[in-house]
Formats: C-alpha cells, sequence, structure tokens
C-alpha cells in the first residue's frame, strides 16, 4: 500500500527515505499492510538553531503571506474548480491510505485510534510525579520583564522547571488553562511538555550561586534573596499563604528554536513535507479552535534535537498553553479566537456598518461569581470562524477532510476524559471546574457536527469472512439519533488503478455491517473473482437526503482493507 501521499516533487527524495512507492493524486490499490509511521527519525546531523525575529516573523504572518495566498497563481486555480466540487488547496500531504495521520516526530495517534483511559489522558505527558515539593527548589534563572514574573528552578532530584504565574488579579486562571489544554493536546497526539500546577512555600526555595539575571531596567547582576522575594511579592497568593504557579518541566535534547508554520526547516534532513501542507498542522485549527488557544505564534513551538534508540532527530513540540480556554496575557480577553490582533475584514466590515453589526465577541459574559473563567463559551461558537491572534499558513490550508479528522479526534473525548483532565488544573472553586467541563463538551459536540455534516462519519472498516464492518461516529457518539439514521451500499469489483469493471445496485442496511455472503444476487452477480480489489461505496441518510460517499477497497486475497476514499 503506498503510504502517505506526498507532491510529486517530494516523492522522489522521500522515497528512498521511506522505501515506499508514491505518486501524485491517489496511489495504485495494493495488498500490503497500511503504513502508520512516518519514516522521519533518521539519524541525522545537527541543524542549526533557529532563533527567528518576532517582529519580523509577525508582520510576515499577518501581511506578506496572507497576500501570497490570495495572488497565489494555482490557489486562484483551485480556487475556480472549488465551484464544482474541488478544493481551494490540495489533499494533506503525510496521509496513509486510510486517510489518516501517521506516527511521526510531529504526531502520535492516541485518543483519535486506541482506547484511552480518563486516567491516561489526566496523565498526559507526565513521566514522573511532577517537580519535588518535598525538598528544596534552587533557583538558577529568573525574569521579570514581561506581563508575569517567573524564574527556573532545580528541584531535589535534579530536574529543571520553568515556574510561571498567573497576570495579576487573576489567580489560578492561566495555571488552569495551561495545564488542561495541554493534557488535551497531548492525548490527541501532540509533543507537548510536561505542565504541572504546584503550590509552594517561600521556606522551599533558594538562590542559586552565581545566578544572573537581567532587570527591567536592562541590567545584568546577580540574583539575591532581595530579588526574589521582590519577584514573589508582586505575585498573588493563595489564601494559606501558598503561591500557586505552572511548572513546566524543561524538555529534554538540544533546542533548536521554534519551526515555522510554512515551508520546512531545509537543515533538518527528515523534514520533507511543507509544513502548511501536514494534516496535524492544518487540523491543529480545529483543536486550536475548541480550546480556544488564540496565541498561536512560531515561539509558542519548539523544535528539539533529540536521541532515541541510537538515533539522533528533531522533535517538534507544542510549548505554552496560558492563552487558552478566553485568557490571554493579561487575563480574559473576550476577542481572542474571534479575530487577528490587526484584522483589516473586521476593523472594515465595522467601518461600512458604521458600528450598526454587533460583534460576537462583544456580547460574551464570564460566568458569574466565577473569577477564574476566562470569556470561554459555547452559544457564539463557530469552529471555522476561528481565528488566532496571528494568520496562520496551515490553518488557511485547511481541508474539511483535515476538519473531519480533528473532529473525529475530539469527539473521541468522552465527558468522564474531560472531568479528568479538568481536574488536573486544580480549579479553586468546583463550579469553576464544572463550567469549564461543559464549555469543552458543548465546543466539542459543535465541532463534531459542523464536520459530521460535511463528511459522513462511517470510519474503521474491517472485512471479515465475508462480513464487511464498520462505524458510524456520528451515532455512536452521540451527534445524530439512531432512529432517524439509514445506510445504503453499493458493491464493485475494482483494479489496482479504482477502475470499476461491475457494480451492483444500492443495498439497504439497516445496521452497520454488510454480509455479503447473504445479499443476494444484487452483490453475488459483480465478477470478484476476475479483479483483486472490491470497492463498497456507502452513504447515509439522516432525514433530508443521501450523503457523499464514503468508499472502502478491500484486497480479494487477504481480505484486510487498504484504502478509503472521502
Amino acid at each position: 500500500m503506498a503510504a502517505i501521499r506526498f507532491r510529486r516533487a517530494e516523492a522522489a527524495a522521500l522515497c528512498a527515505l521511506a522505501g515506499v512507492a508514491l505518486a501524485a493524486g491517489e496511489p495504485p490499490l495494493r495488498d500490503a499492510p497500511v503504513v502508520w509511521h512516518e519514516n522521519d527519525r533518521q539519524d541525522i546531523p545537527a541543524p542549526r538553531p533557529r532563533d527567528p525575529n518576532k517582529v519580523r516573523s509577525s508582520v510576515e504572518a499577518t501581511l506578506f503571506r496572507p497576500l501570497g495566498r490570495i495572488f497565489h497563481p494555482g490557489r486562484i486555480v483551485r480556487g475556480f474548480g472549488s465551484i464544482f466540487g474541488g478544493d481551494h488547496v490540495p489533499p494533506a500531504a503525510n496521509i496513509n491510505a486510510l486517510d489518516e495521520t501517521p506516527n511521526s516526530s510531529w504526531f502520535t495517534n492516541r485518543i483519535g485510534l486506541f482506547p484511552l483511559r480518563p486516567e491516561q489522558a489526566a496523565r498526559g505527558p507526565l513521566t514522573g510525579p511532577g517537580p519535588d515539593t518535598s525538598g528544596t527548589w534552587t533557583v538558577v534563572d529568573a525574569k521579570t520583564e514581561g506581563v508575569t514574573p517567573g524564574f527556573t528552578v532545580e528541584d531535589a532530584r535534579g530536574d529543571r522547571y520553568l515556574i510561571k504565574f498567573d497576570p495579576p488579579g487573576y489567580l489560578g486562571m492561566t495555571v488552569a488553562a495551561g495545564v488542561i489544554s495541554g493534557r488535551l493536546f497531548h492525548a490527541a497526539g501532540y509533543n507537548v511538555p510536561e505542565d504541572v500546577a504546584v503550590t509552594f512555600r517561600r521556606d522551599r526555595v533558594r538562590v542559586g550561586d552565581g545566578v544572573v539575571f537581567t532587570t527591567r531596567e536592562g541590567d545584568e547582576r546577580s540574583l539575591t534573596t532581595g530579588d526574589l522575594d521582590s519577584i514573589l511579592g508582586s505575585v498573588e497568593r493563595l489564601a494559606d499563604g501558598r503561591w500557586l504557579a505552572l511548572a513546566s518541566k524543561f524538555l529534554g535534547g538540544e533546542w533548536m528554536g521554534p519551526f515555522d508554520w510554512q515551508g520546512r526547516r531545509k537543515d533538518d534532513l527528515n523534514d520533507r513535507i511543507d509544513h502548511q501542507n501536514r494534516r496535524e498542522i492544518r487540523g491543529l485549527r480545529i483543536f486550536s479552535a475548541w480550546l480556544c488557544h488564540m496565541d498561536t505564534k512560531q515561539g509558542n513551538t519548539l523544535d528539539m534535537y533529540v536521541e532515541e534508540d541510537g538515533r539522533r532527530f528533531v522533535r517538534h513540540y507544542l510549548i505554552d498553553f496560558a492563552s487558552t480556554l478566553g485568557v490571554g496575557a493579561l487575563g480574559p480577553f473576550p476577542m481572542g479566537c474571534f479575530e487577528y490582533s490587526f484584522d483589516v475584514a473586521a476593523n472594515l466590515g465595522r467601518a461600512i456598518t458604521l458600528g450598526a453589526r454587533e460583534d460576537n465577541w462583544r456580547k460574551l459574559e464570564r460566568p458569574e461569581g466565577l473569577d477564574e473563567i476566562g470569556y470561554f463559551e459555547s452559544e457564539y461558537f463557530n469552529p471555522k470562524a476561528f481565528k488566532p491572534l496571528e494568520p496562520n499558513s496551515a490553518f488557511a490550508n485547511l481541508t474539511d477532510r483535515d476538519g473531519y479528522w480533528a473532529a473525529k479526534i475530539i469527539s473521541a473525548f468522552s465527558d468522564a476524559h474531560l472531568d479528568a483532565v479538568v481536574a488536573e488544573g486544580r480549579y479553586r472553586h468546583p463550579e469553576a471546574a464544572r463550567y469549564v467541563r461543559r464549555m469543552l463538551s458543548e465546543r466539542r459536540d459543535v465541532i463534531a457536527r459542523f464536520f459530521f455534516d460535511r463528511v459522513p462519519p462511517l470510519d474503521f472498516f474491517a472485512y471479515d469472512r465475508g462480513v464487511l464492518h464498520f462505524h458510524d461516529l456520528g451515532v455512536e457518539r452521540g451527534v445524530y439519533r439512531a432512529d432517524s439514521t439509514r445506510y445504503r451500499v453499493r458493491a464493485a469489483a475494482v483494479t489496482a488503478t479504482r477502475t470499476r469493471a461491475a457494480r451492483s445496485p444500492w443495498i439497504a442496511l439497516e445496521e452497520t455491517r454488510l454480509d455479503v455472503t447473504t445479499a443476494g444476487d444484487a452483490v453475488t452477480s459483480v465478477p470478484w473473482e476476475s479483479h483483486p480489489f472490491w470497492a463498497f461505496e456507502l452513504q447515509v441518510h439522516r432525514g433530508e437526503a443521501w450523503s457523499p460517499s464514503v468508499t472502502a477497497y478491500v484486497a480479494r486475497v487477504s481480505g484486510r482493507v487498504v484504502a478509503l476514499d472521502r
């Protein structure tokens, strides 16, 4: 089975790396196992660390890249094609034959494909119990710039953590958001740091020897105990005198700087797909919409040069989730996730209507009495309308198939998963935890219905001894009612190039299975023995009209499902 559909220009180079045959467009069918691991963890020399200018990258993301997409010839041509059912961008370049995302240095399939217990989701990326709070923390670095101060500590076990606090007046808000969103991103499949909510007392923290820091005035000098007291004195404390903070464990490996949302890291020999064409990066738009992760700038990503099984390669991380769940750097931020920081379209719309049209974000209200909660709601939530603070090249390339992939994963989170994860945020008020869980649940359901209405959620096909089994995720996950759902299927014998020799008429199904041996003459009359593959084309009816088709291809000899077309 052709493993991953890369563009023609990249196919030859990756064939040598992955050892599989790739081609532009739909690859030929092969009776072989589907590839589930992208071969991008080969031993390579260390790339050069990347430290882009923040101002220049922000201007480029906000102005030049959007203009480049508008006037890109290929996108213009595909835009005309979308009128007739095509898409404005090509399909994601790293999907396997089942329209799934293989494991890679970017993404590991977790809850979307495998059972995940609520306690596993709650544990997230943690490899240990978190920072040792029974011993002394030694401060080895500190910062006073930015909205909130912070410092780096080394605990008694020798592990290093970045200690970050909530903005003034919003105790617990960003700490909880950071921990909860990090756990959910990890359960979905992304690489994230080990972030935990911690409390500590002053007598557990001391200044290390020779620590130099930069003052707010820009001067460098040795950090003193008085400086540490000043930092902690500017941070709000719990009623019992302890400090609440987010402790983010330092990632293993060598720092390589952030990755770009567009293009490739040219000196990383494993980085062979333009990032804006990676499904997990495109689909991140929908995960970010779910969690209102507004601050998706390059600076909140990180590449680390790591060693694993004797090989050294680059692993790609998402970091810093404090600006999620309706919370910004300064606290609650209603405009976040509704508009870009510099949004020409939104400003122009307000000017044209003379302010007569009220923006949805101006209608938002925080839940009364819950000071730990930001502007996180479901009433005005539209996953496709989500906007981070800066435009994102990869997010702009999202297709409905990419969105369906993300929605399928998000809908796999049960309320029990969400309860377990939200508990890790350590909200002081139980009602705050219940509110966040409810919003996550409602936004999850909005996303599922939005994309399941566009791409039929018929999935996880299997063929066993003459019976084709499949799942209707829309019914199984409570999006649609089973009693108003019908299915139909037609079968065909096909060649490796998907050419149909004969096709049966539509056959009504009462359940999510087709027994080929008892389906009657409509199916048995198809010349199965003369073709190497069978195609089963399915549609679903929810009460209005038949959906677009989903086609599963089965190898006649082995009986394995070898491909899926949506």
